[in-house]
């Protein structure tokens, strides 16, 4: 199910961030659907929809209710005011620069794919992201270029948060927060309609304006602790920034070094794949040192601050370990364009790293790049073997 998003329906920074966008792409004529599921984005190339997943990134505002961040908890705000320029630009980039905007040639390549008919677009969907993204972060496709240099870093620090913003929205955690917010153990930081009380809604039941009703704006009953997705920053910022414990857990998912599975353990350091530690960036990161030792990242799973259930990054839930059956039955269920989706994320930190973000004291060139995929060859390896 979705529905045109009819102003008041989406955070006023995604309403603007689109209009903005609009202009700059010269794409006035392609509307916005808000999708009311969770499917993030896409678009049909004569429209754009946002899933409710993808809408949640953008609620950094509480209304009245002066929390300041929205569901966000300590991530810095390049990445929470970047969040709706890639959350949309991403799909504007597959309207002016999708390499299969020309129906011909997209069925074409389609055609020459040596995978499973049903897996082809999958496949060129994969394939063109990465082409997509370059575009973005670019600015290649931006007509006005008094504002590329700006809508670049704007784009550049919107992939680095979706990629890497801790993610707590399971259901044992939606519920953990509402219990601690109960509780009184967790700030309150749900929207607050102008003249009314934190919790209630704009539009909201007359009888009871804590429960929503027909006309409240959908974007409002997802702010806020129980309600909607709650944001942190990754486990290597929380080591660099010094952050207390609660930060700076993880559970280990396989036994390692004498670390046990199921476990839950602090990390006190980090590494890059270039051997960088405590970087605090929003980037890949190899290793964690707990307990003295230092060990593969991809063995443990991040948890909420909060709440301490998973709440893991996009990047952990392609990279992390997962049992060899469990990830060839993920395969066998889904299809083995996940490899390629896995092999996407390696590409475009190539990518990065020979154009905008330094890998450590090599310039940013190609064969930066080239050695950053060297560096991480051996976990991808692993990745795809289930080790």
């Amino acid at each position: 199910m979705a529905e045109v998003i009819r102003g008041h329906n989406a955070p006023a920074n995604m309403r603007n961030a689109y209009l903005t966008l609009q202009q700059i792409y010269g794409q006035e004529t392609i509307p916005l659907v808000l999708g009311t599921e969770q499917h993030g984005g896409k678009t049909d190339m004569a429209q754009i929809e946002v899933g409710k997943d993808q809408m949640m990134l953008c609620l950094t505002d509480s209304g009245m209710n002066k929390t300041g961040t929205g569901n966000y908890h300590k991530v810095p705000s390049r990445y929470t005011s970047s969040a709706p320029f890639f959350v949309l630009g991403h799909e504007f980039g597959h309207i002016v620069a999708h390499p299969g905007k020309d129906t011909k040639y997209w069925k074409g390549a389609a055609q020459e794919l040596p995978v499973e008919g049903y897996q082809r677009g999958r496949w060129l969907n994969a394939i063109s992201d990465i082409l997509v993204n370059w575009t973005v972060i670019t600015g290649t496709t931006v007509t006005e270029n008094s504002q590329r240099e700006a809508i670049k870093t704007e784009m550049l620090n919107g992939w680095r948060a979706g990629q890497f913003i801790r993610r707590c929205n399971t259901n044992d955690g939606l519920q953990a927060h509402r219990r601690l917010l109960a509780e009184g153990k967790l700030k309150d930081n749900r929207y607050q309609p102008t003249g009314g009380l934190v919790g209630q809604y704009d539009g909201g039941n007359p009888t009871n304006k804590y429960e929503p009703t027909a006309v409240t704006p959908f974007y409002q009953k997802y702010i806020g602790h129980g309600r909607g997705e709650q944001y942190y920053p990754p486990i290597n910022y929380c080591v660099a920034k010094g952050m207390a414990e609660n930060w700076r857990k993880v559970k280990c998912l396989k036994d390692t070094n004498g670390l046990k599975s199921g476990k839950i353990y602090v990390v006190s350091g980090t590494k890059t794949y270039d051997n960088r530690e405590n970087s605090e960036e929003f980037e890949p990161i190899k290793e964690y040192k707990i307990d003295g030792k230092w060990v593969s990242a991809r063995l443990f799973q991040s948890l909420c601050p909060q709440c301490g259930h998973e709440a893991i990054t996009i990047w952990d839930n392609w990279w992390n370990y997962m049992p060899k059956e469990q990830r060839e039955a993920r395969i066998a269920a889904q299809g083995s364009w996940e490899y390629l989706l896995i092999q996407m994320f390696a590409f475009e930190w190539a990518m990065a790293y020979s154009t905008f973000i330094p890998l450590g004291t090599l310039p940013l060139n190609r064969d930066a790049g080239e050695a950053f995929l060297e560096l991480i060859a051996d976990d991808m390896d692993a990745l795809m073997r289930g080790k």
